[in-house]
């Protein structure tokens, strides 16, 4: 796809790392699936990507997590 930021580049698949703060809970994922734009490197998740880091994010918070660092499972 055509990148929205820069408009001159198009997305390809790699993977990235995702940082997320919630509460006092920080999670880092590394291997997150995602489309990056060959220009400009602005990152682009999908739906069900961002709602399963979500997911797993309330979870950790539920568990009292205060740090963690995990390679994405799809």
């Amino acid at each position: 796809m055509k990148c929205a930021i820069c408009r001159n580049g198009n997305t390809v698949a790699g993977t990235i790392t995702v940082a997320l703060d919630k509460e006092e809970t920080t999670l880092v994922f590394k291997n997150v699936p995602a489309q990056i734009c060959d220009n400009c490197g602005e990152e682009y998740l999908s739906s069900e990507t961002n709602k399963k880091l979500l997911q797993l994010a309330n979870d950790a918070v539920r568990r009292g997590v205060s740090l963690e660092l995990l390679k994405y499972a799809a």
